[in-house]
């Protein structure tokens, strides 16, 4: 499949091209802008969408006014959360675009009047608490193919749509409150934020604070092979990381059906970390401490990014796609350790961390009508990416600094890639969609450095099929084949520094993306009546090359190819608004996923699951609202299964118990609302049960078991919501 793929110097112009092409691509929605302007007097269309399902109305479900009257949302994540089918999406939101490579995406989607919110970094899921619910004339519950989107097949997509007042109409959204840690950590939470509609201009603009950290007690216990302890570990772990960020979107349309996005996000988050830990053996009179260690840290995590999209119509059955984004995230923390014993208020070592991971995109897609039943898309995609990373560690010895040499910590890791796609859509009666298409994608990989020098070429073919099957009105069936390749982790090409362990991880410069020849089948019934719906899905991934843990020299290991192996598993879904079976109103959904994978390890050539891929996903929500008392409440219930990582030396399985989270919100008047939500009610543990080898896993000799449990604490929250 791979054999056509030939053309070296076609790719290579191709990168350079795009190259040049990423510095002026943020400037394209201002062009359109201009140029539509000169060419069109504004439209006084008000709510037009641009995405429409390809199957046909029956695969479109609108929630009007009416529909949500009764709730007096503030937001339009509020309104969703209405939603029979909704909540997975949200949950879905939060994580997008993190395996797939560029602006495509394999989860659910939320378009805004009928466009997509480009974006790579930022949370959409958070966007929408940033358009208050004034402002939303309905919301669009697509099943089927939009040609905007790069949506899994099974994926649905949510269209709100915006009310639009030719004399401007703007309202806003605010929250303050407080978040309390049960560990005795406190900080301030906020959100205020503005949107703005007049006729086909549109834009939101917000700030907003977190109170963020990370507060946990870690103990591991240390046993002989016959059980009979050997030490303990305890750490505490003081680390206070509040989140600053800000965001806007401003959209422009005009008469003729251009449309242009332009969208900002900054996200700024500061390190505070305090560390303590202590290590003991037994001892007649009961333990002895050995070592005491206290590390203090800190930095920041900021992030930006700028992204913009247009829409430009040509002819009456086509129209160009453009979409470019620039993400810059900077990240730098320095730590400092202290022996306790020796001398606790004397430095003895360090670390520091700088990485600097900037990405470019730039995607154009040319979509028309062949005939009324046979749709064409031609494009192509092209990206910079790029990360900067240096990583130092030193000790102290007689007050002297000495450093620590680590090999490949110092690095710089670029990726030029193009991808040209095409995709044909032939809908031969209104109940079936075929859609066949193809990629190519073209990348370079180098990696410069003290320790490493290295340049690379990779090719891939990535044929697909996509079928879609309305049996009934509410029933559709779809299948889906596709090529797969997975994102790369750039931190993986260099050292890393796993802190929880105190281990350094080495690099892997020759480490490629995780390929698949993915299968899925399913099926989506909606009940009748606004009852909800259920989905159920099955799925058989042939991957190549799986990204894992491998021998890097004769002692060490990193991250690595394995080879082939196998993924499947099942999914199902539901949702049901119980007011619509005469009960009280109230949304009940969930999903449930049983997965299992085989793949040979490289420590013991033994076959195992997947490392960190977890047996089961099981997620649970209600939601019930009293409008009568205007009073709501959700209970979210979380658990996956139990995971497991291979080492040379070391074998461990990893659980970790459900996460129960609660919301209660009250309406008391004056457009405010109180809420009170509980995270980690249950306070879930993480637990991991890890085997240590002597010499290596390939021995079967056991030298020691390890039990280690990391305490989280619960954390509450009290906000005073309001709109204006």
């Amino acid at each position: 499949m791979e054999k056509f793929l030939t053309c070296a110097n076609l790719d290579i112009a191709l990168i350079r091209l795009i190259g040049k092409t990423s510095r002026i691509a943020l400037h394209i929605g201002t062009i359109v802008l201009a140029t539509a302007a000169l060419n069109s007097p504004l439209s006084a269309q008000s709510d037009s969408t641009d995405a429409q399902p390809a199957a046909g109305e029956e695969s479109l479900t609108l929630y009007d006014e009416d529909f949500f009257a009764p709730y007096n949302a503030l937001t339009a994540r509020d309104m969703l959360e209405r939603v029979p089918g909704m909540a997975p999406v949200l949950a879905s939101l939060s994580q997008q675009n993190t395996e797939r490579r560029g602006l495509r995406s394999d989860t659910d989607q939320i378009l805004i009047n009928g466009r997509r919110t480009t974006s790579k970094a930022s949370d959409v899921a958070d966007y929408l608490d940033r358009i208050p619910a004034r402002q939303v004339l309905r919301i669009e519950v697509i099943s089927g193919n939009i040609k905007e989107l790069d949506a899994s097949v099974s994926g649905r997509v949510v269209n709100i749509v915006l009310k639009s007042d030719d004399a401007g109409a703007g309202s806003g959204a605010y929250n303050i409150g407080l978040v309390n840690f049960m560990t005795g950590n406190m900080g301030p939470s906020g959100q205020l934020s503005y949107s703005y509609q007049r006729d086909t201009l549109s834009y939101t603009v917000g700030i907003e604070t977190r109170a963020r950290g990370q507060f946990q007690s870690v103990e591991d216990i240390i046993t002989a092979p016959s059980g009979q302890p050997i030490g303990r570990f305890y750490e505490s772990r003081d680390r206070v990381r509040p989140q600053y960020s800000a965001r806007g979107r401003i959209s422009y349309g005009f008469d003729n059906g251009a449309t242009a996005q332009l969208s900002g996000y900054l996200n700024h988050t500061p390190y505070n970390d305090a560390d303590f830990s202590e290590f003991f053996v037994p001892s007649p009179t009961g333990e002895t401490r050995t070592s005491s260690i206290k590390t203090l840290g800190d930095g920041r995590d900021t992030k930006y990014e700028i992204s913009t999209d247009v829409t430009i119509p040509i002819g009456e059955s086509a129209k160009f796609l453009g979409f470019a984004v620039y993400s810059d995230n900077i990240i730098k923390t320095e730590s400092e350790f202290y022996d306790r014993i020796r001398d606790p208020n004397a430095i003895a070592g360090g670390d520091a961390r700088r990485d600097n991971n900037i990405s470019r995109i730039v995607r154009g897609t040319f979509q028309t009508d062949i005939t009324p039943k046979q749709d064409l898309e031609i494009g192509v995609e092209g990206a910079i990416t790029s990360l900067d990373k240096d990583l130092d560690f030193f000790q102290v010895v007689d007050g002297r600094r000495i450093d620590i040499p680590v090999f490949n910590s110092n690095t710089r890791v670029t990726e030029d890639r193009v991808e040209i796609f095409s995709t044909y859509s032939l809908k031969p009666n209104p109940k079936l969609e075929i859609e066949p298409g193809f990629a190519a994608e073209f990348s370079r990989l180098k990696q410069n450095g003290a320790d490493v020098q290295s340049s690379r070429s990779l090719k891939y073919a990535k044929p697909s099929l996509n079928i879609w099957y309305n049996v009934k009105p509410a029933t559709r069936l779809y299948f889906s084949f596709i090529r797969d390749v997975g994102q790369l982790r750039f931190e993986d090409f260099a050292a890393t520094f796993i802190r929880e362990d105190n281990e350094v991880v080495a690099g892997n410069p020759d480490l490629v993306p995780q390929k698949a020849w993915a299968f899925d089948v399913g099926a989506e019934h909606r009940l009748d009546g606004g009852r909800g719906l259920v989905d159920l899905s099955a799925f058989y991934r042939r991957v190549n090359d799986v990204n894992d843990e491998v021998p890097l020299g004769p002692t060490f290991s990193g991250p690595g190819n394995l080879g082939s192996g196998d993924h499947y598993g099942a999914r199902f879904e539901w949702s049901f608004k119980l007011a619509a079976w005469d009960l009280w109103d109230a949304v009940f959904d969930g999903s449930v996923l049983v997965q299992d994978s085989k793949v040979h390890d490289a420590f013991t050539g033994k076959t195992r699951r997947f490392g960190l891929q977890p047996t089961h996903e099981l997620r649970v929500n209600y939601r019930h609202d009293i409008p009568e008392w205007k009073l709501n409440f959700s209970i979210e219930y979380i658990k996956n299964g139990a995971a497991l990582e291979s080492d040379f030396t070391r074998f461990d399985r990893r659980h970790v118990d459900g996460d129960l989270r609660i919301n209660i919100e009250r309406q008391i008047g004056w457009g405010l609302a109180v809420r009170v939500l509980f995270g980690n009610a249950l306070y879930s543990d993480v637990k991991r049960n890890r085997i240590v080898y002597a010499g290596s896993q390939a021995s079967g000799v056991v030298a020691r078991n390890e039990y280690r449990v990391e305490h989280n604490t619960m954390y509450s929250a009290l906000r005073i919501r309001g709109d204006f």
